[in-house]
């Protein structure tokens, strides 16, 4: 399981691109989403609504390839490739892809690479929103701000993450292999023996 091969290596490179693209729309949404929310004063909290976005890469590889390592990988080559196709906060977006990464590689770490499922996916949005906060409070200075704005910024991206690094990652990945997408991968050779068990 923890061998890495070519189809892992190409899987790795096809969900960076595509959620490098993502990755990029979100940001230009969430510019619009805060131009929206500026009249009521809440544009602070523009980007923190689509937040788990920015985490679905790294969910995405780990819950499909399930190897040590494939969140990280994948998700700092989705923040490159979105500062290459013209993410205008430039080389930073690669740190934070990094901090994000480790954020939801702790979630599959936690279960030993051998647990999958919710458990690891909402571990891991817990993780990402808890290390891309502390990221936020270095790099946004987050630190002059109201403790109670603190707060709900928290909560917001909390939710988000679970959202969309959770909930909507499992339910596609659990699709694209009922589809036979993803059949040589880990993740079909694990929803198979659950059929087994659920039909014995």
């Amino acid at each position: 399981m923890t061998k890495w091969v070519l189809k892992d290596v190409i899987m790795v490179g096809i969900a960076s691109l595509i959620f490098g693209v993502i990755y990029l729309g979100a940001v230009h949404f969430g510019l619009l989403l805060g131009t929206l929310l500026t009249p009521f004063g809440l544009s602070v909290l523009a980007n923190e609504f689509i937040f788990g976005v920015w985490f679905m890469a790294a969910a995405f590889a780990g819950y499909v390839l399930r190897k040590p390592g494939a969140a990280t990988i994948t998700e700092m080559i989705a923040a490159l490739l979105e500062v290459f196709m013209g993410n205008f906060y430039g080389p930073i977006i690669f740190i934070s892809g990094f901090v994000q990464g480790i954020g939801t590689e702790a979630g599959f770490a936690l279960g030993g690479y051998r647990r999958y499922g919710w458990f690891p996916l909402i571990t891991g949005a817990i993780g990402a929103t808890i290390t891309s906060f502390l990221w936020g409070i270095i790099r946004s200075n987050f630190v002059d701000l109201q403790w109670q704005l603190l707060v709900v910024i928290f909560i917001i991206r909390l939710l988000s993450s679970l959202f969309f690094s959770a909930f909507l990652v499992k339910i596609v990945c659990d699709h694209l292999t009922r589809m036979g997408v993803l059949n040589s991968y880990p993740i079909a050779e694990d929803q198979t023996i659950s059929a087994k068990r659920e039909a014995a």
